[in-house]
């Protein structure tokens, strides 16, 4: 692979690319305080070999970046083919696949690279693009991206994929009808929040559309758990889908309402007024979702508590933070920052795929369970 994409061009080169790649994923303690000194030692230590600090820093060039994505690629479908094998397709759903982002900042120099999102106020800012499968508990999908691009556009660019009998719990980010409705047609399923101002109809006894008398729903939620049968979108092609309105404590309410009144005080002079809707403070009442799922997939007592498994998504991006340290960048060029990225992603799969080989062979054998914390210490050992 090294001398595929030219990382080795001479058989009598030191550095080889299993080196390489073993620096980038296992012995790189921190990305924000281990220099290219470190790096050098590190090789001597581990490896036996011998390289000036300026004699690295070239590694890091276009070649290096090339081997590392090629690595992580050839990594990453291994890991997907091998969590596609190990499915059970009995339940009720095929896959449950929640799709987010993670973002943080980069020094300001990359911004040329990874543009923030508010342009040069925000300096570089990188946004990872993930999907993951709750029931193998594996990325199915993982692309690095600008972080001035929104989650929706980011879809459209790269398009929706998704197979039969999955049920995807969407996030408003990526909210658009032509999204649901692309679900849809693939005969899978979502959940998703529902977005103020989209079109919502009922039909009379002739069959007519009429648009959703909000107040008449407001009238009939008796129960902390509410739904009704609605058709969603503009023009010919509607959805049928089942709308749920979940009650929210009183607490929740209020500091719903704080927020909307601290927004409606402190906005900017040059912007025309604003003020927050009687309507939109009545539905801040509820977390309010629409589905295609049908009662027999889902009662409605579970559409609130499957949407709520979106946490696990989360809590894996808290995990790539906290545990690997993706986000702790110090100052390198381009090429040292996207091989060390790599190094890190790989790691992830590579730990998040021990970790689940290893549950499922103790499943129904024990109490115990590896995290993936552990998975990546064994990982960094061997």
């Amino acid at each position: 692979m090294g001398r595929e994409v030219k990382f080795i061009e001479r058989s009598s080169s030191r550095l080889s690319a299993w080196m390489f790649l073993q620096l980038n994923t296992c012995l790189i303690q921190s990305g924000k305080e281990t220099s290219l000194t470190d790096l050098a030692d590190e090789l001597s230590d581990r490896f036996g070999i011998q390289l000036s600090k300026q004699s690295l820093a070239e590694r890091f060039n276009c070649y290096g970046v090339k081997l590392m994505r090629k690595c992580f690629e050839a990594v990453f479908e291994k890991v997907l083919g091998a969590s596609t094998s190990e499915q059970k397709p009995d339940g009720v759903f095929g896959r449950v696949i929640l799709r987010d982002a993670t973002s943080f900042q980069l020094p300001a120099y990359l911004s040329s690279f990874y543009q923030g999102n508010a342009g040069d106020s925000t300096g570089s800012v990188l946004k990872i693009q993930t999907e993951y499968d709750l029931l193998s508990a594996k990325i199915v999908r993982l692309d690095l991206r600008n972080g001035k691009e929104n989650d929706s556009e980011w879809l459209n660019q790269k398009g929706l994929e998704c197979v039969a009998n999955d049920l995807h719990l969407m996030d408003l980010g990526y909210y658009k009808h032509g999204h649901l409705a692309g679900i849809a047609g693939q005969k899978a399923y979502f959940i998703s929040r529902y977005k103020v101002g989209t079109s919502l109809f009922t039909k009379d006894t002739a069959g007519k559309y009429q648009a959703l008398d909000w107040e008449q729903v407001f009238v009939e939620v008796k129960a902390d758990a509410f739904e009704k049968e609605v058709w969603m979108g503009e023009g010919k092609e509607k959805l049928f889908v089942r709308l749920h309105l979940q009650k929210m404590p009183d607490e929740i309410l209020t500091k719903r309402l704080k927020k909307y009144q601290l927004k409606d005080a402190n906005q900017p002079r040059s912007r025309k007024p604003y003020q927050t809707s009687e309507f939109k403070k009545k539905l801040a009442a509820y977390n309010i979702f629409i589905t295609n799922t049908t009662k027999e997939q889902l009662k409605t007592s579970q559409i609130y508590t499957f949407y709520k498994l979106r946490w696990q998504i989360e809590l894996l991006f808290k995990i790539w933070k906290s545990l690997f340290e993706i986000d702790e960048i110090g100052k390198m060029s381009i090429g040292r920052f996207e091989c060390y990225l790599y190094g890190k992603l790989i790691a992830i799969l590579i730990s998040g795929h021990i970790q689940s080989l290893f549950n499922t062979f103790i499943e129904d054998k024990s109490d115990f369970e590896l995290s993936q914390w552990k998975a990546y210490k064994l990982l960094k050992k061997s």
